[in-house]
Protein backbone atom coordinates (compact mmCIF):
# COMPACT_ATOMS: atom_id res chain seq x y z
CA UNK A 1 0.00 0.00 0.00
CA UNK A 2 1.72 3.44 -1.12
CA UNK A 3 1.72 6.10 2.13
CA UNK A 4 0.80 9.04 1.55
CA UNK A 5 2.49 12.21 1.29
CA UNK A 6 1.08 13.83 4.26
CA UNK A 7 2.36 11.01 6.23
CA UNK A 8 6.14 11.68 4.84
CA UNK A 9 8.91 11.48 7.32
CA UNK A 10 12.22 12.76 6.06
CA UNK A 11 15.51 11.80 8.36
CA UNK A 12 19.12 12.03 8.70
CA UNK A 13 21.90 11.45 11.40
CA UNK A 14 22.70 15.40 12.64
CA UNK A 15 25.68 16.46 10.43
CA UNK A 16 25.76 19.16 7.49
CA UNK A 17 26.57 16.46 4.78
CA UNK A 18 23.11 14.74 5.90
CA UNK A 19 21.09 17.91 6.20
CA UNK A 20 22.74 19.03 2.37
CA UNK A 21 21.65 15.86 0.95
CA UNK A 22 17.97 15.84 2.64
CA UNK A 23 17.74 19.86 1.60
CA UNK A 24 18.92 18.58 -2.21
CA UNK A 25 15.57 16.05 -1.89
CA UNK A 26 13.26 18.20 -0.17
CA UNK A 27 14.00 20.89 -2.88
CA UNK A 28 13.27 18.44 -5.79
CA UNK A 29 9.69 17.08 -4.24
CA UNK A 30 8.77 20.15 -2.51
CA UNK A 31 6.47 20.88 -5.15
CA UNK A 32 4.43 17.34 -5.21
CA UNK A 33 4.35 17.74 -1.17
CA UNK A 34 2.78 21.01 -1.17
CA UNK A 35 4.30 21.67 2.27
CA UNK A 36 6.82 20.41 4.53
CA UNK A 37 7.78 20.78 8.27
CA UNK A 38 11.56 21.28 8.69
CA UNK A 39 13.22 21.57 11.96
CA UNK A 40 14.25 25.42 12.36
CA UNK A 41 13.28 26.27 15.94
CA UNK A 42 10.16 29.08 14.86
CA UNK A 43 12.17 32.11 16.37
CA UNK A 44 14.31 31.76 13.62
CA UNK A 45 11.81 32.07 10.91
CA UNK A 46 10.25 34.64 12.88
CA UNK A 47 13.23 36.74 12.42
CA UNK A 48 14.07 36.94 16.44
CA UNK A 49 17.69 37.05 17.38
CA UNK A 50 18.61 33.35 18.11
CA UNK A 51 22.56 32.12 19.01
CA UNK A 52 21.85 28.31 17.21
CA UNK A 53 25.83 27.51 17.95
CA UNK A 54 26.92 24.75 16.25
CA UNK A 55 23.57 23.32 15.04
CA UNK A 56 23.33 27.03 12.76
CA UNK A 57 26.25 25.12 10.68
CA UNK A 58 24.38 22.05 10.43
CA UNK A 59 21.02 23.79 9.56
CA UNK A 60 22.93 26.26 7.13
CA UNK A 61 21.60 24.27 4.04
CA UNK A 62 18.10 24.21 5.20
CA UNK A 63 17.84 27.85 6.44
CA UNK A 64 18.95 28.95 2.91
CA UNK A 65 16.05 26.76 1.35
CA UNK A 66 13.53 28.01 3.62
CA UNK A 67 14.60 31.22 2.07
CA UNK A 68 14.61 30.06 -1.43
CA UNK A 69 11.35 28.38 -1.66
CA UNK A 70 7.71 28.52 -0.32
CA UNK A 71 6.24 25.47 1.53
CA UNK A 72 8.39 25.00 4.14
CA UNK A 73 6.83 25.37 7.61
CA UNK A 74 9.52 25.55 10.87
CA UNK A 75 8.56 23.47 13.63
CA UNK A 76 10.34 23.31 17.42
CA UNK A 77 11.83 26.39 19.64
CA UNK A 78 14.54 27.23 21.34
CA UNK A 79 13.72 25.96 24.27
CA UNK A 80 13.38 22.69 22.81
CA UNK A 81 16.89 23.10 21.70
CA UNK A 82 18.04 24.49 25.11
CA UNK A 83 16.20 21.18 27.11
CA UNK A 84 18.17 19.01 24.50
CA UNK A 85 21.73 20.63 25.03
CA UNK A 86 21.22 20.42 28.88
CA UNK A 87 20.63 16.55 27.92
CA UNK A 88 23.69 15.94 26.01
CA UNK A 89 25.65 18.06 28.91
CA UNK A 90 24.56 15.61 31.24
CA UNK A 91 25.49 12.51 29.43
CA UNK A 92 28.85 14.27 28.66
CA UNK A 93 29.18 14.46 32.04
CA UNK A 94 28.35 10.78 32.49
CA UNK A 95 30.83 9.70 29.76
CA UNK A 96 33.72 11.74 31.42
CA UNK A 97 32.81 10.17 34.89
CA UNK A 98 32.45 6.88 33.54
CA UNK A 99 36.56 7.66 31.43
CA UNK A 100 37.77 8.66 35.31
CA UNK A 101 36.41 5.87 37.38
CA UNK A 102 36.53 2.99 34.39
CA UNK A 103 32.96 2.03 35.16
CA UNK A 104 29.35 3.11 33.87
CA UNK A 105 26.37 3.38 36.52
CA UNK A 106 23.72 2.16 34.42
CA UNK A 107 21.35 3.67 37.09
CA UNK A 108 22.76 7.04 36.54
CA UNK A 109 22.42 6.49 33.06
CA UNK A 110 18.77 5.36 33.35
CA UNK A 111 17.93 8.95 35.19
CA UNK A 112 19.39 11.15 32.53
CA UNK A 113 18.01 9.19 29.96
CA UNK A 114 14.24 9.43 31.17
CA UNK A 115 12.71 11.47 28.56
CA UNK A 116 10.85 10.00 25.22
CA UNK A 117 11.64 11.40 21.82
CA UNK A 118 8.86 13.30 20.88
CA UNK A 119 6.91 12.61 17.57
CA UNK A 120 7.39 14.73 14.25
CA UNK A 121 5.05 16.70 12.48
CA UNK A 122 3.85 15.11 9.35
CA UNK A 123 5.43 15.68 6.40
CA UNK A 124 8.70 16.57 7.52
CA UNK A 125 12.48 16.18 8.05
CA UNK A 126 13.11 15.01 11.56
CA UNK A 127 16.66 14.71 12.06
CA UNK A 128 18.01 11.63 14.10
CA UNK A 129 14.59 10.41 14.06
CA UNK A 130 15.13 6.97 13.10
CA UNK A 131 11.95 4.97 13.15
CA UNK A 132 10.35 2.07 11.53
CA UNK A 133 8.71 4.04 8.00
CA UNK A 134 10.81 6.92 7.95
CA UNK A 135 12.49 7.66 4.66
CA UNK A 136 16.61 8.49 5.11
CA UNK A 137 17.72 11.52 3.20
CA UNK A 138 21.24 11.98 4.28
CA UNK A 139 23.75 10.09 6.95
CA UNK A 140 21.87 6.60 7.28
CA UNK A 141 23.13 5.57 11.08
CA UNK A 142 22.56 7.24 13.68
CA UNK A 143 24.78 8.39 16.02
CA UNK A 144 24.98 6.46 19.39
CA UNK A 145 23.52 9.90 21.06
CA UNK A 146 20.36 9.67 18.75
CA UNK A 147 20.06 5.67 19.58
CA UNK A 148 19.95 6.94 23.11
CA UNK A 149 16.81 9.56 22.52
CA UNK A 150 14.85 6.98 21.03
CA UNK A 151 15.43 3.72 22.07
CA UNK A 152 17.34 3.65 25.73
CA UNK A 153 14.16 2.78 27.62
CA UNK A 154 13.32 -0.11 24.83
CA UNK A 155 16.90 -1.62 25.58
CA UNK A 156 17.86 -3.92 28.23
CA UNK A 157 20.82 -3.91 30.11
CA UNK A 158 23.53 -5.04 28.20
CA UNK A 159 22.55 -3.46 25.44
CA UNK A 160 22.38 -0.23 27.15
CA UNK A 161 26.10 -0.71 28.68
CA UNK A 162 26.80 -1.16 24.39
CA UNK A 163 25.29 2.11 23.78
CA UNK A 164 27.01 3.78 27.24
CA UNK A 165 30.03 2.64 25.89
CA UNK A 166 29.41 4.25 22.19
CA UNK A 167 28.16 7.46 23.62
CA UNK A 168 31.88 8.05 25.56
CA UNK A 169 33.36 6.51 22.16
CA UNK A 170 31.36 8.90 19.72
CA UNK A 171 31.98 12.12 22.62
CA UNK A 172 35.72 11.26 22.37
CA UNK A 173 35.59 11.35 18.38
CA UNK A 174 33.74 15.15 18.71
CA UNK A 175 36.47 16.42 20.65
CA UNK A 176 39.31 15.39 18.93
CA UNK A 177 37.91 16.05 15.06
CA UNK A 178 37.27 19.49 13.30
CA UNK A 179 33.65 19.21 13.33
CA UNK A 180 30.82 16.65 13.96
CA UNK A 181 30.96 15.30 10.24
CA UNK A 182 34.29 13.89 10.85
CA UNK A 183 33.57 12.52 14.14
CA UNK A 184 30.49 11.37 13.06
CA UNK A 185 32.01 9.62 9.79
CA UNK A 186 34.70 8.04 11.08
CA UNK A 187 32.25 6.07 14.18
CA UNK A 188 30.11 5.31 11.01
CA UNK A 189 33.42 3.52 9.34
CA UNK A 190 33.01 0.79 12.28
CA UNK A 191 30.98 -1.96 10.98
CA UNK A 192 30.69 -3.18 14.60
CA UNK A 193 28.64 0.18 15.22
CA UNK A 194 26.65 0.00 12.23
CA UNK A 195 25.62 -3.67 13.02
CA UNK A 196 24.58 -2.51 16.70
CA UNK A 197 22.75 0.18 15.35
CA UNK A 198 20.94 -1.63 13.00
CA UNK A 199 19.54 -3.75 15.89
CA UNK A 200 19.02 -1.14 17.57
CA UNK A 201 16.65 0.31 15.55
CA UNK A 202 15.15 -2.82 14.68
CA UNK A 203 14.87 -3.93 18.86
CA UNK A 204 16.83 -6.79 17.86
CA UNK A 205 19.80 -8.32 20.33
CA UNK A 206 22.68 -8.66 19.69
Amino acid sequence: MRRSATDLVLTTSATRMGVEACADLIDAVLDRVGALYVPIPREVCEGRPADLGSLGWILEPLLYLYHEREGLICYGGLEELRLRAFATAKLAGLAVKAKVFGKIDLGEWDRALLGVASEPPRPSLAIGYFEPGVVVCGAPIPNPLELAAGRWRLLGPEQKMRLAKYIVQFLDLVVSSINIDEAYLKLAADEEYRRFARAVIHHMGN
